[in-house]
């Protein structure tokens, strides 16, 4: 229980001290000059303590901005670090959307009203920022009051943190097949592999010739390339993420793309990368996203990124009958918190029918794409036939 004390002090002016005790056993005690503020503050350590919140008032007072500073360098995921691209990710929206307002506050001084003024203003300007700010700044101040800094997260409004995004453009397979055709010749099987393999785009900057086994017509996917601003280009391995590092079979359309490229592009040796600049060496980012666009321009669509490419594997392997939960995240590499789900549990058998499923998709596809030119072939032939003689 708290209870106040009066006290006279060396001068005669009189003082109230509040004392309690913190659930871990330490003894607290905080002075007022009015006993009525001394009784408030009574009040609400009685409510803490009855919630089972009882805190130090101290541990608060710490800024949230060097409070964040220390979080995201000791963020644990799964028991791990985060990638240095999800350090990148809370860093850019901390110091966009939410150091400007809370940056200088202590943790304590974060109250409900203002989370909820700022998530206002923030929501009005980018719903999809507003939706991953809020989720930061909650995760954030969750630590903090399991650290005891904090009764309560002020973080409350309910569906804050969920994104409501438009969905992504789907493509369809003759598209897909198109934009191999129309990138640059040592762009194609990357374009092939990431839509019709489910690999991410920074794993499949992050291929190499030992990752490639044509007689088993298998993918080995072990690492991935992350660039991180200030640091360049990072090669983050999948050592220690059972879905992150696995083996998928390779549909039978990809061998040719894949031999041809091996021959042309890939650099020489095991551990030679895949995919090369047009000088050799690493392939980066800015430009791969050149060569997407301008292969896109070719196309005649917009608004499609490299990325919605796995988005295309991932649906036609979905629409397979049969195909299971744990099988698709197994090919995507998802992780889950449950053990059960882990890529292990999909088995070589299954892969490879998923994998001849893909290719009976690519025919039909590839059929419908001959079927078009015919057709314009066709109509050219007609318009010539009714051409006035000259």
């Amino acid at each position: 229980m708290a209870h106040v004390t009066k006290r006279t002090t060396r001068s005669g002016e009189a003082r109230y001290d509040v004392e309690w005790r913190l659930v871990d056993g330490k003894v607290r005690t905080k002075t007022f000059s009015r006993r009525k503020d001394a009784e408030a503050f009574r009040a609400r350590m009685e409510t803490h303590k009855a919630d089972g919140d009882a805190i130090d008032p101290r541990r608060g007072r710490v800024t949230f901005g060097a409070y964040a500073e220390t979080w995201i360098a000791n963020r644990l995921v799964n028991g791990r670090p985060p990638t240095p691209m999800t350090k990148q990710g809370y860093s850019g929206l901390l110091k966009r959307n939410i150091l400007p307002t809370f940056g200088a506050l202590p943790l304590r001084a974060i109250t409900a009203d203002r989370v909820g003024v700022w998530h206002a203003k923030l929501l009005e300007r980018n719903p999809d920022q507003a939706a991953k700010s809020y989720r930061l700044l909650r995760a954030i101040l969750n630590t903090a009051v399991s650290e005891r800094r904090l009764p309560r997260n002020p973080c409350t409004i309910k569906g804050a943190g969920t994104e409501h995004a438009p969905e992504r453009p789907m493509l369809d397979t003759v598209t897909v097949l198109d934009l191999a055709d129309a990138i640059t010749p040592r762009l194609r099987a990357l374009v092939i592999l990431g839509a019709f393999v489910t690999l991410r785009p920074g794993e499949l900057l992050g291929l190499r010739r030992c990752d490639v086994d044509l007689l088993k017509r298998q993918l080995h996917v072990r690492q991935q390339v992350h660039e991180i601003a200030g640091s360049g280009r990072i090669v983050i391995p999948h050592a220690k993420t059972a879905a992150g590092m696995r083996t998928l079979t390779i549909h039978e359309h990809a061998i040719p793309a894949l031999t041809e490229h091996l021959a042309s592009y890939a650099e020489p040796g095991a551990e030679g990368l895949l995919f090369t600049g047009p000088s050799g060496g690493a392939l980066y980012r800015s430009r791969l996203s050149r060569e997407w666009a301008k292969a896109c321009r070719a196309v005649g669509i917009e608004g499609v990124r490299i990325h919605d490419l796995r988005h295309h594997a991932a649906t036609i392997t979905a629409y397979k009958t049969g195909v299971t939960t744990r099988e698709l995240m197994a090919r995507l590499g998802h992780r889950s918190d449950r053990a059960a789900l882990r890529y292990q549990h999909a088995t070589e058998e299954r892969d490879r029918e998923i994998a001849s499923f893909i290719d009976e998709v690519i025919e039909a596809a590839e059929a419908r794409r001959r079927e078009r030119a015919e057709s314009a072939n066709v109509v050219v032939l007609d318009d010539h036939r009714q051409s006035p003689a000259g």
